[in-house]
């Protein structure tokens, strides 16, 4: 008969001399020694899951942290955009106020609306969090009325902006003011020349006053021709943009060479009677299109009084 094998574990103690013996079945031995493993693994995995729990635990209060700290954020970024959204609608009120004074066409409060409308966006980022989805929505939203609306008034202001310079070329380069001064003392169309005493067309308006007198160039413009004539003595010539030009007779001085840059209101010449004259005057003249035109229809106007036209 076989002896069946034993495990023989011995205690020993500084406390006593004498050690203890235990006598156990190799089976049994071998139980416990699974056992202690097992239970040091369950101990060790306890330990591993209690560490990652709390270091998820640390991370989700600080998600959570984060979240609050997020949510003020994204308050804080809508009150900047509704005041950047004030200041807009208070430079749309200058705008308008512009359009007013430059008597150009006011854009309705409705297409404003319109040119800042658009399909809302609807982002699910933040889904699990109700709150904070719906403020991070409202910002977006805000976002692009405030993208859409920056957009919108910059067309409008680069549209005024265009149409304020056009109307200041259209004003500088349109004679609008008198040539100078003095009486009128001949007006445009049929008359009976002074001098030959025949039914002629009188082609320009004559301004009288003494020798020496101021002229004035009418509108910005370039000199076309500086020249003297038998009938109208010294003359000049400005040639301006929108198919005008101006002519200046009788000159006793000219003060302007061919090619040069002229502005309205800057003198010219002085006034004479050179040529075929009956006394000291200027004659004006006015043409658009190579076409004479009657230039007391072009004294004295405001920038509101010239529109841009093709006849």
């Amino acid at each position: 008969m076989a002896l069946k094998k034993r495990w023989f574990i011995t205690l020993t103690s500084t406390e006593y001399s004498r050690p203890i013996n235990f006598v156990i079945s190799r089976n049994a031995g071998i139980t416990m020694a699974v056992m202690l493993g097992l239970s040091i693994i369950i101990l060790l995995a306890g330990i591993y899951y209690a560490v990652y729990n709390q270091t998820r635990i640390y991370a989700a209060q600080h998600l959570l942290a984060e979240n609050e700290l997020l949510r003020d954020k994204i308050e804080s970024l809508s009150t900047e955009i509704d005041s950047i959204l004030t200041k807009l609608r208070l430079m749309e009120e200058w705008e308008d106020e512009i359009r007013s004074e430059k008597n150009l066409k006011t854009i309705d409060k409705d297409i404003r609306e319109m040119g800042i409308g658009g399909i809302p966006q609807v982002d699910t980022t933040f889904y699990f969090d109700s709150g904070l989805n719906l403020n991070f929505n409202l910002l977006l939203s805000k976002l692009a009325k405030l993208n859409n609306k920056v957009e919108f008034d910059y067309q409008t202001h680069q549209e005024l902006l265009d149409q304020v310079k056009l109307k200041e070329l259209l004003y500088r380069n349109t004679p609008s003011i008198y040539p100078t001064y003095g009486r009128i003392t001949d007006s445009f169309g049929w008359r009976i020349h002074p001098l030959t005493k025949k039914s002629t067309f009188h082609n320009g308006l004559d301004i009288g006053n003494k020798i020496g007198t101021p002229v004035y160039a009418t509108a910005d413009g370039v000199v076309k021709n500086v020249t003297k004539m038998k009938l109208i003595g010294n003359y000049v010539v400005i040639s301006h943009k929108f198919g005008y030009q101006t002519g200046y007779g009788h000159l006793h001085k000219i003060l302007v060479a061919p090619g040069e840059q002229v502005k309205r209101g800057q003198i010219i010449a002085l006034m004479g009677n050179s040529g075929r004259s009956t006394g000291t005057h200027l004659h004006y003249e006015v043409l658009r299109y190579n076409k004479h035109r009657n230039p007391y229809n072009y004294l004295n106007k405001l920038e509101d009084d010239i529109i841009l036209s093709s006849d």
